[in-house]
């Protein structure tokens, strides 16, 4: 078969919030999460340095903070930023609920 469906819905959330879609989909090479925030959530600091992994977020709706390494970048619906491998990366949710969209490769 030349495609994969999933409803990311009906993957379980990680951490309360993160459905995990690489694997549903059968992707080989990007991977696609999507972020159901509570207020107040807050996703794990981390980076991508030893896969070498470049991410880009994309908030649907609702309000969230990226922080990049040192720099807090507020999002509104519609702002995407791409993060590079090495950049230490956490989400922060506002006082409303939130729904991003993280896309990562390779």
């Amino acid at each position: 078969m030349s495609y994969t469906t999933v409803n990311y819905h009906d993957v379980e959330p990680a951490a309360g919030a993160m459905h995990f879609l690489r694997e549903p989909l059968e992707c080989d090479h990007v991977g696609v999460t999507v972020v159901d925030c509570d207020p107040g959530w807050t996703g794990k600091e981390h980076d991508h340095a030893e896969r070498d992994h470049e991410e880009v977020y994309l908030l649907v709706e609702g309000a969230a903070t990226v922080a990049v390494d040192d720099e807090e970048l507020e999002l509104e619906p519609g702002d995407a930023v791409r993060i590079s491998p090495d950049a230490t990366r956490q989400i922060r949710n506002g006082d409303a609920e939130s729904t991003l969209v993280l896309a990562g490769a390779p």
